[in-house]
Order: C-alpha cells, then sequence, then structure tokens
C-alpha cells in the first residue's frame, strides 16, 4: 500500500501490477523503477543476466532516464521513446 501510494498510484491498480493481470504504461515503468532504483528490463524481467560490473550501463534505461545529446541537441521524450523502441526491435527481434 505503502508504495502505491508514493507512487501517487491507487491500491488496485498497483494490485494488479504485482500480478501480472495489467501492464504499466512507460511512464508508470519509470516512476517504478526509479522508485525500486533498477532498469525497467529489470522490471519486464528480461531473461538475460544483468552484468555485475559497475561500469555497466543499461542501454535502454539510459536512453529513456540518462543526460545526452545527439548532434549538439537534447532528444525530446518522443525521441528518446523512438530511440528505445529501435533498440527493442534490435534487441528483441
Amino acid at each position: 500500500m505503502e508504495v502505491a501510494r508514493r507512487l501517487n498510484l491507487n491500491q488496485p491498480r498497483y494490485s494488479r501490477y504485482e500480478t501480472g493481470t495489467y501492464q504499466p504504461d512507460i511512464d508508470t515503468l519509470k516512476k517504478i523503477s526509479q522508485f525500486f532504483d533498477v532498469s525497467i528490463d529489470y522490471l519486464l524481467e528480461n531473461e538475460r543476466a544483468l552484468s555485475d560490473s559497475p561500469d555497466m550501463v543499461d542501454l535502454n534505461n539510459f536512453i529513456l532516464n540518462g543526460r545526452y545529446t545527439i548532434n549538439s541537441r537534447v532528444p525530446s521524450e518522443r525521441e528518446k521513446q523512438m530511440l528505445s523502441n529501435v533498440i527493442a526491435a534490435i534487441f528483441n527481434g
């Protein structure tokens, strides 16, 4: 109940996320991943093992949440989502 409250979600909806009967949207996934300090990939239960290397960065998480520029311009949230979709297509396709 505390997690749902801190994420500004109603308890029944959050319970459905936990049981897998309802899938959160990308914005909610971001909130949950930041709250638990894990990658979105981890939340989605990616079957590949994550590296224990301290300098390893999850590219999708970095694209969605990191600070970077492309051709000296900060990408918009929409552009970040498009980049994330391209990476998902490459690695999941």
